[in-house]
């Protein structure tokens, strides 16, 4: 209402001045004063600011030339401020001058910037010009020369009498002449930079005790400053000769040997790869036509390598240029890069239209959409933006001159106070502007703070504060404010750790020297730091291991692992690492605890990994069937894939703690990509200069990487890629790299020391400690306390290629899960398709079968850790159905799809027998009770049958069955159960047929297992469903996953502590032992016969040359065992064992020893693993190096026949000794003998009775020739092993040479100088003692 009175009285004084004839009186709006002529306004700040802006000029008339006490006089001399507007950061001064010198106690000036001395010849270039860095290398001048660096040095001059006085900028002074300035470096440099020569007048000619004379005579330096790295003579002659060994010198660098002809050039000019032609490239490299040699992935690239550009010749589509018309030549760019016109070059696609030209020819900033100005600028109509003071100015600043004419002097703004801040004519007439830091609103009659923090991307390096009409950054802790008031610098040291081949060498990014920290005999695969014990951790095939940054101690913290990545988390103090072989994550404290499994599912090949404690996470790129980067916490939790699309083949991974964004390489995309820590916002930059990134590093503004393909490590601004620059290319290839830096790894509270963990505690999610156990145990309820379980039953599931290990006690810690509960996972190497499984416990044993390699093989398993043993038999031709291994033996009993019948295969699998064979079908489940020696099986789809694990006492518990799966015989043996696939029930019955019992389960049941008195099963539909029962009459879910389980095993650690009586000595069985319920029955296996009920013989049936099959009812050749294709009916023929029986070594006989028989006189016993003649057996032990001796056909005389099968009758001789008679008496004398003698039986094993004129064991020797001819031969194989040995010896230590050589001319070659010192010698490798120290 008050508006509308005030707008009525207005209207109403103007009608009354236009009735009168009269002139209306210009009335200015607040902040504005008007001009003595009435024609416009002048904002009060443009008031004796020095320039004219009323018509009159009537706003400088009147000025105080002289301030009030308190006040601040313009440098115009016409305009007084308040003293407390000085230095406020906005300039009131038309010149600025309250703005100027504002750094207390500022040390140097460069344009508008005012640096403190801090920032003055620290090694970075604040000042656009460089001069805050310009003296940093001069220590020469005289005490008055560096008074003269605090102020400007102004002269007279004569000659130009419109100027009145010649200023030259810090660091330089003015010539005699007064017309010029030269730095002071160019002072007595030796050349004349001034034109009347002044500057090399009064130079010293001799230099005082302790300085370096330059080469040209004329300027003294400090002995100190010889060979520093730094050049202070003009001609740097204080840095020649600086290098021992030098091979060749360009102009201030000096190159060793390994530098020249190496195809790459090392001198500007190229001299260190000139006149090499007359070598040759190795075959992974390209010979350009100028001899030079280039990796041979890099011809035909679209980048020419070769200085002549010749492996770019002879490309499709390539045409002859040079660097200025290479226009025609085109490139193939990648998926996410854009092609400038020219076809030279590919950009990012997010370079294109940002405002700057990449592009040669300018055309990724062609016809692109105007460049947005900021609210308080003008938009040109092409393109550009300008200050609005400079408008309607005479004088085109538009590219296009749209800032001039139009209505600029038919229009002027006559009445500021129309517009909130400012009134401009322009172009097209009068405009109210908002001022910097403002944006209009309605037309510019409002104007409202602009949020830089918000609408300016990336305006601070660290962090924003809005404030009105502007803003001001700031930096984290750690770093200081850069006189740009935007960007942030790290204090102190600055490293690049890298590893180079074998070597490990920290580059430091201040001055680029490098230190080689150690040499090692293999690759190292993985690197990381301590910051606060100051240690540097690395992997490689063997070992992980750390050295202290001085070199002064070295430890190997872990032993036998082969480690694909390494992190070290500082603030909970644990290693964390990925196992190739066992394809988990684990971790263990620096201290060495033992290792605990954090991630273990689902983890195939995976590539790098890297933490962040600060937050409890863990990420890690994965490159198997589903490439992808995932994320779980530090204690292995809330796992999730982070970005799956937009990778192929993730290497390199980095954390940037500053903009928290996660970092990778892509070899396969040959890109650089980042993301949040969330996964999302995710952006791919691919550049030229990088065809092949691997290891990355985050720090600050920019991102490093180590190119694998160029050889080179880079950098570049992270946020755009741009400004890279090759930073290092070393003379071996760069794998991983890590930015080392104390504000990296800050200190923060360690939730671990709350926690009084047993054994470790791990960080988890919201940064707070989480106790782990190592396999085997488990977590107690108190969650401090690792302790065995209580319960030690657990279930082993097998998948086609790996086992998962649960204890069955984790079962009470919760049930319906929809992941797996707490387990160990363990990965099959070397299998194809496993399909079933047992455990022999005693024999710490793991056997498979795999169906895809057609072979039962047998694992080691110890500690929840698996190793491989070998293959324990192989079948060609047949199908395994079913087995089961009594674990008192090792025997394992099974049965085929091709053949009827049990058979049973020792634990050497050097014997197979056939037990049970009549009447015995589609066996397709075993289970056994060794304790009790029973077993039971189904025979047919319907029967379940029980027998004595001989074989004997058959009988029919259930036939009413009918689809039976996973047999399972109860501890005592007196109760079987069963899962009826067909019928979904899991089901039990006692031995006599009686007390049946079952529990109906969901649709779809597979398999199941007996787990002490817990009922466990599983059924599959979509997902595997693990059920269990612990009463038997009812079903609780457990967990549910998606994955695939084959079979199914449950076994307790205290189920095998029993014993009968074939648990000592093989039962005194010479092959197998087969336990019954009251003692043991031996049997012999397939080609032999019983003996005493003990010992087993040959079977004489089949001729030699030639076995029986496993029936006994053919026989087969020798030569066609084992050759994949079966001639037995029964298959056996291609049951093969790893160490198979072959009659070419002789036949075997198998006898018990005599009592007191220490030896069998040359005999092959092949006894059973375990048999061990004790006193009880009535015989002295055989010491297992003697048996190995005498079973091995190798270690016997190749001059000796091989030994008979003793089949026939004997006869007592007068000598005490048997003499063999019958039918293999003659073919014993032959075999045995030579046919120089007759075989006799001598304590019970067959020898030779020689013929006169023979003798020897096996009557070889006659006469005294046989001696003679054996000391010549012996004397000969002597001499000859002598020559062999004293040849490898010297072979490896040339290799030794050779090896130390090119090990000693890698990295150390490229550090800044020569050490006066050698080396610390690092320590040996235990398992490589020939390899030597760097020195």
């Amino acid at each position: 209402m008050c508006s509308v009175l005030s707008l009525c009285v207005a209207v109403c004084v103007l009608l009354q001045y236009a009735a009168a004839g009269e002139v209306v009186p210009l009335r200015c709006r607040l902040g504005f004063h008007p001009c003595k002529d009435g024609s416009e306004c002048v904002v009060f700040d443009h008031v004796c600011d020095g320039e004219r802006d009323c018509p009159d000029g009537s706003d400088e008339e009147e000025c105080a030339t002289v301030c009030s006490k308190g006040e601040f006089q313009c440098a115009h001399g016409k305009m007084c401020i308040d003293q407390d507007r000085v230095c406020d950061g906005l300039a009131q001064c038309q010149d600025r001058s309250d703005e100027m010198n504002c750094y207390e106690g500022c040390e140097h000036r460069c344009g508008h910037r005012c640096l403190p001395s801090s920032f003055i010849c620290d090694g970075q270039m604040d000042c656009e010009d460089g001069s805050d860095e310009d003296l940093c290398e001069e220590n020469s001048e005289t005490p008055d020369e560096a008074d003269k660096l605090e102020e400007d040095v102004e002269v007279p001059v004569t000659e130009h009498p419109t100027v009145q006085s010649f200023s030259c900028r810090l660091g330089s002074r003015p010539c005699h002449n007064g017309n010029e300035c030269v730095l002071f470096r160019h002072i007595c440099d030796g050349e004349d930079d001034c034109s009347d020569g002044s500057d090399e007048e009064g130079c010293a000619q001799e230099c005082a005790t302790g300085e370096f004379q330059c080469a040209h005579g004329k300027l003294c330096i400090e002995q100190s400053q010889v060979c520093d790295g730094l050049p202070q003579c003009q001609d740097r002659s204080d840095e020649m000769d600086c290098i021992e060994g030098c091979e060749h010198r360009c102009g201030q660098q000096c190159l060793p040997g390994t530098f020249i002809c190496d195809g790459q050039e090392d001198c500007e000019d190229g001299s260190d790869e000139a006149n090499c032609g007359d070598g040759s490239c190795n075959i992974s490299e390209f010979q350009c036509s100028n001899g030079q040699c280039v990796s041979i992935s890099m011809q035909c690239d679209g980048h020419p390598d070769c200085r002549d550009r010749s492996d770019e010749k002879n490309c499709s589509n390539w045409i002859n240029c040079n660097e200025t018309n290479c226009r025609g030549s085109p490139v193939q760019c990648g998926q996410f890069q854009w092609q400038c016109v020219s076809r030279t070059a590919c950009v990012p696609q997010s370079w294109l239209c940002d405002g700057t030209n990449d592009c040669n020819d300018h055309s990724d900033e062609a016809n692109c959409e105007p460049q947005s100005c900021r609210p308080h600028q003008f938009q040109c109509e092409s393109s550009g933006c300008v200050d609005p003071l400079l408008l309607c100015n005479g004088k085109a600043d538009c590219p296009d001159a749209s800032d001039e004419g139009g209505a600029c002097w038919n229009q002027t703004c006559t009445d500021q106070s129309q517009c909130p801040h400012d009134c401009y004519s322009t172009p097209a007439g009068t405009r109210c502007w908002c001022r910097a830091g403002y944006k209009p609103v309605d037309g510019a009659m409002e104007c409202v703070d602009v949020n830089e923090c918000v609408e300016i991307p990336a305006v601070c390096s660290h962090s924003c504060i809005n404030t009105e009409g502007s803003f001001h950054c700031s930096c984290f802790h750690g770093y200081i404010l850069q006189p740009d008031g935007h960007s942030c610098r790290v204090t102190g040291d600055l490293y690049l750790l890298l590893s180079v081949d074998s070597e490990l060498v920290r580059m430091d990014l201040n001055n680029s020297s490098l230190d080689t920290l150690l040499s090692e005999p293999r690759p190292i695969l993985s690197i990381d730091f301590d910051w606060l014990e100051q240690r540097v951790y690395w992997a490689d095939s063997k070992a992980v291991k750390w050295t202290s940054m001085d070199r002064k101690n070295r430890k190997t913290l872990l032993q036998g692992v082969w480690v694909k990545c390494l992190a070290v988390d500082w603030i909970g103090r644990n290693m964390y690492w990925m196992d190739r072989m066992d394809r988990m994550i684990k971790a263990m404290s620096l201290n060495g605890s033992e290792s605990v499994v954090l991630v273990e599912n689902d983890v195939e090949e995976l590539k790098s990994l890297t933490l962040l404690p600060q937050k409890g996470l863990m990420f890690w790129t994965e490159t198997g069937d589903k490439p992808e980067i995932e994320r779980a916490g530090m204690d292995g939790s809330d796992r999730q894939v982070l970005v799956q699309d937009s990778v192929q083949w993730p290497v390199g991974l980095a954390v940037d703690l500053l903009q928290e964004r996660l970092y990778w390489t892509d070899e396969k995309l040959h890109c650089i990509g980042s993301a949040a820590l969330d996964g999302g916002s995710i952006k791919l930059l691919q550049l030229m200069e990088t065809p092949s990134p691997f290891s990355l590093a985050v720090f600050g503004d920019i991102i490093y990487w180590s190119d694998i393909l160029r050889g080179t490590i880079q950098g570049a601004k992270k946020a755009t890629g741009k400004e890279p620059q090759v930073l290092l290319r070393p003379p071996g290839l760069p794998l991983h790299l890590k930015v080392m830096h104390g504000i990296l790894q800050p200190r923060v509270e360690n939730p671990s020391l709350l926690k009084h963990c047993s054994h470790l505690c791990v960080l988890a999610p919201g940064l707070k400690g989480v106790c782990k156990c190592p396999p085997g145990s488990v977590l107690l309820e108190d969650g401090l306390t690792c302790s065995k379980p209580k319960d030690s039953t657990f279930l082993l599931l097998l998948s086609p290629t790996s086992v998962v290990q649960i204890s069955l006690q984790n079962r009470l810690s919760g049930v319906g899960l929809s992941d797996w509960p707490e387990n160990k996972r363990m990965v099959l190497p070397g299998v194809k398709e496993v399909k079933k499984l047992d455990h022999g416990m005693q024999k710490e044993v793991l056997l498979v079968w795999d169906a895809g390699l057609g072979s039962v093989t047998e694992f080691g398993l110890k500690n929840g850790s698996l190793s491989l043993r070998g293959t324990l038999f192989s079948l060609g031709g047949d199908t395994l159905a079913a087995m089961a291994v009594d674990w008192t033996t090792g025997n394992m009993y099974w049965s085929s799809r091709a053949q009827p019948g049990l058979r049973i295969t020792s634990f050497s699998g050097k014997h197979t027998g056939l037990i049970m064979q009549d009447q015995v079908r589609n066996v397709s489940s075993i289970t056994l009770q060794p304790l009790a020696g029973r077993m039971c099986f189904n025979n047919g789809l319907t029967r379940l049958e029980c027998a004595h694990m001989d074989g004997q006492n058959r009988t029919t518990v259930w036939g009413s069955a009918v689809r039976p799966v996973s047999l399972s015989l109860c501890k005592k043996g007196s109760r079987l159960f069963w899962a009826d696939t067909s019928l979904g029930v899991v089901a039990s019955v006692k031995i006599d047929g009686s007390g049946y019992n079952e529990i109906k389960t969901e649709k779809g049941l597979v398999m199941f297992a007996l787990a002490n008195k817990v009922l466990v099963w599983v059924t599959q539909a979509d997902s595997t469903k693990v059920w269990f029962s612990d009463d038997q009459e009812n079903s609780t879910l457990w967990f549910e996953v998606n994955a695939e389980v084959v079979d199914m095993k449950a076994f307790s650690d205290s189920s095998p502590k029993g014993t009968n009586s074939c648990s000592v000595s093989n039962g005194g069985c010479v092959q197998l032992c087969l336990p019954v319920p009251e003692g043991h029955s031996c049997h012999c296996a397939g080609g032999f016969l019983p003996v005493d009920g003990k010992n087993c013989i040959r079977d004489p049936t089949c001729p030699p040359g030639m076995l029986p099959c496993l029936s006994g009812e053919e026989c087969v050749s020798t030569k066609k065992h084992c050759d994949k294709r079966p001639d037995c009916a029964d298959h056996s023929d291609e049951i093969c064992a790893l160490d198979k029986l072959n009659s070419t070594h002789g036949p075997e006989i198998y006898l018990r020893p005599k009592s007191g028989q220490s030896s069998l006189n040359g005999i092959r016993l092949v006894e059973k693993e375990g048999l061990d003649f004790s006193p009880k057996s009535l015989a002295p032990k055989i010491q297992d190096k003697d048996l190995v001796t005498s079973l091995n056909p190798e270690t016997q005389p190749t001059s000796k026949p091989p030994l008979p099968t003793i089949t026939a009758k004997v006869k007592e001789d007068q000598d005490s000794k048997v003499k063999v008679e019958g039918v293999d008496a003659e073919s014993c004398g032959l075999q045995l003998c030579g046919g120089h003698g007759e075989c006799v039986l001598g304590n019970g094993a067959p020898e030779c009775r020689c013929f006169s004129g023979y003798s020897g064991q096996r009557c070889e020797e006659s006469g005294v020739q046989g001696p003679v001819v054996y000391a010549t031969v012996g004397l000969c194989a002597a001499v000859i092993m002598i020559g062999v040995t004293i040849g490898i010896v010297q072979k490896r230590k040339a290799a030794n040479r050779r090896q130390t050589t090119i090990r000693g001319t890698q990295m150390q070659d490229l550090e800044k100088t020569a050490e006066s010192t050698p080396l610390q010698t690092n320590e040996k490798d235990p398992e490589h003692p020939e390899a030597s120290s760097v020195d």
